[in-house]
């Protein structure tokens, strides 16, 4: 399904794009620190706040993953 995505759109309004490895890093600190909103993280890092959700729902997925033994 995702290989027929419409790649006009990933830049859309609907997505505001992606994160550098940093920004994604430096995301989830913040966010494990327990002082940062997804929208103050965002704003922190100069990027959207669902690139920031879809940054955290990563790692988390990742982590859960690692945990199960996959």
């Amino acid at each position: 399904m995702l290989d027929r995505a419409d790649p006009r759109r990933a830049t859309s309004s609907a997505m505001s794009g992606r994160m550098d490895d940093r920004q994604a890093l430096a995301a989830i600190v913040l966010w494990n620190s327990g002082h940062f909103d997804t929208a103050d993280i965002g704003e922190l890092l100069k990027v959207g706040e669902d690139a920031v959700c879809r940054t955290l729902h990563a790692a988390r997925t990742i982590v859960a993953g690692a945990a199960d033994g996959r």
